[in-house]
């Protein structure tokens, strides 16, 4: 409180020749403020009893003999000490009223200056608050500034609501450490839960309320409060809701610890009205937020459009530059090479058709990266990664290339640097147009060899020599060379498109071993037709022993099997038809007897005679002779497979019963029946050669599983 001309100027003149002393109290229970003094004065204080409260007089006068003290009591707790260094006041009785009255205004000067006060710090710390639309530090800023605009109040925090999780979180504090963070209260949970679910203020004057505010508090949320700052030290507390648009959203708390003085209903209304300004500026913040999210969304958005428009165009570019290739004829080899200069990268690229490795830089062993790439990596339908790829430990990145769900081929980009948006959007180009590329060149491959089958045709049936000759032309054959031809039968796919691709790179196999240029190979269906010409006889060993070995590593290899048949060699044209007839025998052989490799027709003896007869006759002519060794009695002796050991060892008992663990009486005793139940004598030339062939054709052509 400041001193006032017009207060001295009174007590002057009522007082000129009498010292006194004049005190304030803003509160009965705290220390007084002195106000001011007049001549000298020496009084025993200690001598009065001072009271601490009127409940039924405006004042209390006290006299020690030497001395009077007038104690003034007003509303709110307020109290004036007037000290006068006389022993009575009797003169002044009639003035106590006045003196009332203009002590009053020191009450009320108090007050307003207060209340300057009081609405400077508001002015201040609304304007503070306002001062930013960042969420986090407008929070800080309020819990900061309440504590200013109440300076009775030493801590405080700041709760919001959760929508998701249905909680008051803690969001800003002062004075409480990280551990009030953890506290997660319910609405009507505690003091602050029961402020924000019924959007009512509350002020507590002593720690035994706040205990008892705090009663439905769970045991978690009690122990982190109770870990965030020295609650024992707190004397009273007041939470006031923030709300916006009668809805509660937050609670704002402050609590007395050490401060003098003492909460009251002014500073229970002062906090409301700060939190009025405060949910204006959380709600500004927040809207400033959502408006920065969504510019940070748009944003992100924007330059996620510009991206994908800037990678559609390289993408038409990209497309139209290797689809520009394609259509000018441009190889493999050089539309690989494209796409290295535009990634800017080592990229491999694996024709899986034509078994070929397309590369930038030169590889020193070709064939185990093709057989790597053949075993592999055939089978696999989407992108991968594997960890090394031809001795180079760095991670290399495999995208294969379709067509109908069958592989044509893929890349292999070793990653020395992460791929690109850019490098992506490329090997997809590349992909399609290789993939384009690809089925048009064994679309053309297709056609060639439709024709060349139609012209084959033709001359296995041409009699006329002069037609035979014409077509031979056509075919780009010699007519007097010596031909061999080589009929290979793959096992049937399922899938006829994956079976037509495994056809194609068969034929490219071998052509690659078959050097000749005037040879003829086509495929049809699972078929496989070779005709090689040669200019003498033992040429066809040499070229025959190359194919032997590969299609010996193609059986290795691949998942099916390859059945072929080789006829002898034969000169002239007009032969070429005879050596097509005694390929299929050869590899009708091969497929009955289930036996993959070559199988020459010259080397198949006796067989020639019986290829051509069906199966049943074959099965009906082993039955009518070995059926009778087939009864059960004839079985439980053994009697089958004795006559076949037996033939086996040319007759010999001696080999036959050591090979069958049996003495020679116990086998002439069997070999007796069998001649008795096949009414045949094994010593007849007539007879033996029946039960041989009948044995030999039951072995070469089984017909049903071998019951030995």
């Amino acid at each position: 409180m400041t001193n006032n001309d017009l207060l001295h100027s009174f007590l002057h003149n009522k007082f000129d020749k009498i010292p006194f002393e004049l005190y304030y109290f803003q509160q009965i229970d705290q220390p007084a403020q002195f106000v001011y003094a007049h001549g000298d004065i020496e009084i025993n204080k200690s001598k009065f009893v001072i009271p601490t409260s009127s409940k039924d007089e405006k004042m209390i006068i006290q006299t020690d003999g030497e001395s009077t003290r007038i104690s003034f009591f007003y509303p709110e707790n307020e109290k004036v000490l007037f000290y006068l260094a006389c022993p009575t006041i009797d003169q002044f009785k009639d003035e106590l009223d006045s003196f009332y009255l203009i002590f009053s205004y020191l009450n009320i000067k108090n007050k307003m200056k207060a209340k300057d006060a009081e609405l400077a710090s508001m002015l201040e710390s609304t304007r503070s608050i306002t001062s930013s639309l960042e969420l986090q530090e407008v929070l800080n800023s309020i819990i900061t500034h309440a504590l200013s605009v109440i300076p009775a109040a030493d801590v405080g925090y700041l709760q919001l609501y959760d929508e998701k999780t249905e909680r008051l979180i803690p969001r800003a504090s002062v004075g409480f450490n990280d551990q009030l963070r953890a506290t997660k209260l319910k609405s009507g949970e505690s003091i602050t839960g029961k402020v924000f679910k019924d959007g009512s203020p509350v002020i507590y004057y002593s720690r035994f309320e706040i205990y008892q505010g705090m009663a439905t508090l769970s045991e978690d949320n009690f122990h982190y409060i109770q870990e965030s700052f020295n609650n024992a030290k707190i004397k009273a507390l007041i939470s006031v809701p923030l709300i916006l648009e009668n809805k509660a959203f937050g609670v704002m708390t402050v609590q007395q610890l050490e401060s003098q003085g003492q909460l009251s209903n002014n500073d229970l209304n002062l906090l409301q009205i700060f939190t009025a300004q405060a949910a204006i500026a959380i709600k500004n913040a927040n809207l400033y937020k959502n408006a920065q999210d969504r510019l940070d969304e748009i944003t992100i958005l924007t330059k996620q459009l510009t991206e994908k428009n800037e990678l559609l165009l390289k993408r038409a570019e990209i497309h139209e530059t290797l689809t520009q290739l394609s259509l000018q004829n441009k190889s493999v080899e050089f539309i690989i090479f494209e796409i290295n200069r535009i990634m800017n990268r080592d990229v491999f690229f694996f024709d899986y058709l034509e078994t070929e490795l397309y590369q930038k830089m030169n590889v020193a062993n070709q064939q185990a990266m093709t057989d790597e790439f053949s075993q592999n990596f055939s089978n696999k339908k989407t992108p991968f990664y594997i960890d090394s790829f031809y001795q180079n430990e760095t991670k290399t990145y495999i995208y294969p290339i379709l067509s109908d769900r069958v592989s044509l081929g893929c890349f292999a980009i070793p990653l020395y640097t992460p791929l690109s948006a850019l490098d992506i959007v490329t090997i997809e180009q590349a992909s399609s147009v290789l993939a384009l590329e690809m089925t048009k060149r064994k679309t053309q491959a297709e056609v060639y060899y439709k024709k060349t089958q139609e012209l084959f045709h033709d001359l296995l049936h041409t009699k006329n020599p002069a037609k035979l000759e014409e077509i031979g032309e056509s075919l780009g054959i010699n007519k007097n060379s010596i031909y061999t031809v080589l009929l290979l039968k793959v096992d049937s796919y399922r899938d006829l498109f994956t079976l037509e691709n495994e056809i194609h790179r068969l034929i490219i196999k071998i052509k690659r071993h078959i050097p000749e240029k005037r040879k003829i190979i086509f495929g049809f269906h699972n078929k496989v037709t070779i005709l090689l010409p040669t200019n003498t006889y033992d040429e066809i060993d040499d070229l025959i022993v190359k194919l032997q070995a590969q299609l010996f590593k193609w059986g290795e290899q691949a998942e099916t099997l390859i059945y072929a048949g080789l006829s002898t060699s034969h000169h002239g044209i007009h032969s070429i038809s005879k050596s097509y007839d005694e390929a299929k025998k050869s590899l009708s052989y091969a497929i009955s007897r289930r036996k993959t490799g070559i199988i020459y027709y010259q080397k198949m003896g006796i067989n020639r005679l019986f290829i051509t007869q069906s199966s049943s006759e074959i099965e009906n002519y082993t039955n009518e002779i070995l059926s009778p060794l087939r009864t059960v009695k004839a079985r439980k002796n053994e009697l089958e497979k004795t006559l076949f050991t037996y033939i086996k060892s040319n007759k010999s008992t001696i080999d036959s019963a050591e090979k069958l663990h049996i003495h020679k009486n116990t086998l002439y005793q069997r070999l007796k029946k069998i001649e008795d139940l096949l009414q045949l004598d094994l010593e007849n030339p007539d007879d033996f050669l029946q039960v041989q062939l009948a044995i030999h054709l039951y072995e070469s052509f089984p017909q049903h599983e071998n019951t030995l």
